[in-house]
């Protein structure tokens, strides 16, 4: 760890590099001004997609155990996917012979479900307290009743 200040030097550099805080500081001529600095950062930054992360260099039976290792990742991930996409099309299928039982047994609450409304809270009034695991600051109300 260096822990030198700006005041000092390195000797195989012969004052050329000064170390802060473990950066190293350019203290030559090829010192940028400021609004170059800041240009070239924001061209670093925008460039930074093109840039990739060095490869590791690994001896064969490290990289095939890191293969291994990432297929098997891989494997559970697809395998956790399709499980997942699996129920939501069981449930897409549900609501799907749901609506159809609807649309039978009831044509008048089938086109109920499915009116297109202007208004985003149809079914509970705004001021209606969210569920949650803790009891209320302030008692149950028992005057409640909806504003008009």
């Amino acid at each position: 760890m260096f822990t030198t200040n700006k005041i000092n030097t390195t000797n195989l550099a012969q004052g050329a590099l000064t170390f802060v805080r473990f950066k190293r500081q350019s203290t030559g001529a090829n010192q940028l001004n400021a609004s170059t600095q800041k240009i070239v950062n924001q061209l670093s930054v925008l460039s930074a997609s093109r840039k990739q992360p060095q490869l590791l260099k690994l001896c064969n039976e490290d990289l095939i155990k890191h293969r291994t290792i990432m297929n098997a990742w891989k494997l559970l991930q697809r395998k956790k996917h399709q499980k997942q996409q699996h129920q939501l099309d069981l449930q897409y299928k549900s609501i799907r012979n749901a609506m159809e039982d609807l649309k039978e047994t009831s044509p008048a609450l089938f086109e109920m479900a499915n009116a297109k409304t202007k208004l985003r809270f149809t079914t509970f009034p705004i001021e209606m307290r969210v569920p949650t695991d803790y009891p209320p600051t302030k008692p149950w109300v028992h005057a409640y009743s909806p504003k008009k």
